[in-house]
């Protein structure tokens, strides 16, 4: 009798244990997301994970958003354009792929006006371990290969939407910086003097200019400070459902 006693409170144990694994399994990714212009900023458009449906607010082509924790696993997390009817009549939804081991992601919102959704999706590894304070990202889709020299070292930048990191490293400084057509080493087409700060790290987008008198090239910046980033994610925290995984 003593054994079915202990035994029966041990087995209930081991179900509960069994019907908590899959859930256990499922983890909470936090998603930001990055607006390519001001229409896209201003879009209505909303977030679809297992748990339902989130809005995203404050959308900005210089700014990401704050986090949102979408499960990574189970149902697909999709966009969706409220904003745009399908041939259904229901809101327009395009899927998230976010690759395995991807820590922080950064989802972009890039214009395609021939998907249902007016949206093309591109997903970056935001984290810091691999984009340090103080780095500066280039992603050159400007589809000339292009030399970024800052100081005295050359970055080459192939015509990829590979991101290509750049550690000036060394103190807080002004540094001065010039951009060249890889196969015109000989004049730049940008030059100027950044202010280079270990707290601060660089997204840097580079497109075809659209004014021939500014040159050949554009570049979009993206710029984000460690303190007020620690100061979003403390306020986040503080915010957060204790009950989310």
């Amino acid at each position: 009798m003593k054994m079915l006693t202990y035994s029966l409170p041990v087995r209930l144990c081991a179900v509960i244990f069994a019907m908590l694994v899959p859930f256990r399994s499922l983890h909470a990714i936090p998603l930001r997301v990055l607006a390519w212009d001001d229409e896209i900023a201003g879009r209505k458009l909303a977030i679809i994970d297992a748990r339902g449906s989130v809005t995203i607010e404050a959308m900005h082509p210089s700014r990401r958003t704050k986090p949102y924790h979408v499960l990574g696993e189970g149902k697909p997390v999709v966009i969706q354009a409220l904003d745009r009817p399908d041939k259904d009549g229901k809101p327009a939804a395009i899927q998230i792929h976010i690759p395995p081991g991807t820590k922080q992601p950064l989802l972009l919102l890039l214009p395609d006006e021939e998907a249902a959704t007016g949206l093309r999706l591109h997903m970056l590894d935001d984290d810091t371990a691999d984009f340090p304070w103080g780095d500066i990202r280039f992603i050159n889709a400007s589809a000339r290969k292009l030399a970024f020299v800052f100081e005295k070292k050359t970055v080459i930048l192939p015509a990829s939407w590979t991101p290509v990191s750049v550690k000036p490293g060394g103190a807080n400084r002004n540094m001065e910086t010039r951009l060249f057509l890889y196969d015109q080493p000989a004049v730049p087409i940008y030059s100027a003097i950044w202010e280079q700060q270990q707290d601060v790290r660089m997204l840097i987008f580079i497109v075809p200019g659209n004014d021939p008198r500014l040159g050949p090239v554009a570049m979009k910046m993206i710029t984000e400070d460690r303190r007020v980033s620690l100061a979003e994610s403390a306020t986040d925290n503080k915010n957060s459902d204790p009950t989310d995984p």
